[in-house]
């Protein structure tokens, strides 16, 4: 692979502060073919790598690069027109779809390979255990002892309510304490949940504006700055197998379908990179670097890449995932239906199976 030359200065950076977050816009080509709004954080990994190794430029096609902190803040770009393309988890896909009328999901980038339990950290004074919500999360009157800080906008927002469901379901909290715990706090209510976006998570754990977190890399930070003061717990529940989608907007897929498709087949050479193991290592390496947070070495990039099914597809049954995960975002009349367009994948792959099925661990 060749490295292509960035350039050091940045030429011109345009701040916009808008609802869900702050993008940051790279001096590139103000006529750009593709806007393409990326994560800085992970699940985001082959944007970085096709752009950094030149693959939109190989395959003929020039995009900006939109920034953002996350898939609340990408989903936002895409419905405000500031974007075309973007990778989401389940929780802002159900609000895209829900929330717009031509957009659509066109792929995956990446599957888990197992069902997986959400991790998060506490102050550890609080002695919370997860195996206990109704003990350690609430006051013996009742009301909330442990607040968790979610960005609400995006996948970890579900995962939460999805734990505590199951302990619902378990028999560890009752209906009105699961109802209380799974609210977002408002200055008119209280509820077991504080919103808080991902540059802010860390300080507010360690000021005790909140008690625990439910995250990502912030929860290794928190732990590295707080030392014995926090606690990594897991859940003692799995959540079932997901993926991040990506998801286009109506008007690039009506304007620029051969575009759309260059865009696919350059993430498609990255999650290539990814799962070659000749060359895992460089791109781990320089995800590592990109990502640069702190206590997140090459070995920790590489324990998540083989932690996932890297590929352009499509997870089996994703209708049916999104709907649970719509379940918990109470989108009780969610439909999927109609909203997964697999031309793109079918025009890559031809005849080729192009639908992951984690079960197996192969394409179907």
């Amino acid at each position: 692979m060749e490295t292509k030359t960035k350039m050091l200065a940045v030429v011109a950076v345009i701040i916009v502060v808008a609802a869900g977050g702050i993008y940051l816009l790279d001096g590139g080509e103000t006529d750009a073919d593709i806007t393409i709004a990326c994560g800085t954080k992970n699940y985001y990994e082959p944007f970085w790598i096709a752009d950094h190794y030149g693959y939109f430029e190989e395959q003929g096609v020039s995009v900006k690069m939109l920034y953002v902190d996350g898939g609340g803040s990408a989903t936002t770009a895409l419905m405000a027109g500031r974007a075309d393309i973007t990778l989401v988890g389940a929780d802002p896909a159900v609000r895209f779809i829900d929330q717009t009328h031509g957009g659509m999901i066109i792929g995956s980038i990446s599957v888990n390979k197992s069902s997986t339990a959400y991790d998060f950290a506490a102050l550890t004074k609080y002695g919370v255990d997860l195996d206990d919500p109704a003990g350690t999360l609430l006051n013996t009157d009742g009301t909330v002892r442990v607040h968790t800080g979610i960005d609400t906008t995006t996948g970890y927002f579900g995962g939460f309510r999805g734990y505590l469901y199951s302990a619902w379901q378990d028999g560890k909290l009752t209906e009105d304490q699961y109802n209380l715990l799974r609210s977002v706090k408002t200055s008119d209510k209280d509820g077991g949940i504080v919103h808080i976006q991902f540059d802010s998570q860390v300080t507010a754990l360690l000021q005790d504006q909140v008690q625990m977190l439910c995250s990502g890399n912030a929860l290794n930070v928190a732990k590295e700055r707080g030392g014995d003061d926090v606690t990594i717990l897991s859940s003692p529940y799995e959540d079932p197998v997901g993926a991040c989608v990506i998801i286009a907007s109506e008007e690039v897929l009506e304007e620029k379908q051969d575009k759309v498709l260059k865009v696919m087949k350059a993430f498609d050479k990255a999650c290539a990179d990814i799962e070659n193991p000749e060359t895992k290592k460089g791109v781990s390496e320089y995800c590592a670097e990109f990502y640069n947070v702190s206590g997140w070495i090459v070995d920790s990039q590489e324990t998540f890449f083989n932690s996932q099914y890297w590929d352009i597809c499509m997870m089996k049954d994703v209708e049916d995932f999104l709907k649970r995960k719509a379940a918990l975002l109470d989108y009780n009349d969610f439909d999927p239906i109609g909203r997964i367009d697999y031309s793109f994948l079918k025009a890559m792959y031809g005849d080729e199976p192009y639908t992951y099925d984690p079960a197996t661990g192969t394409l179907i």
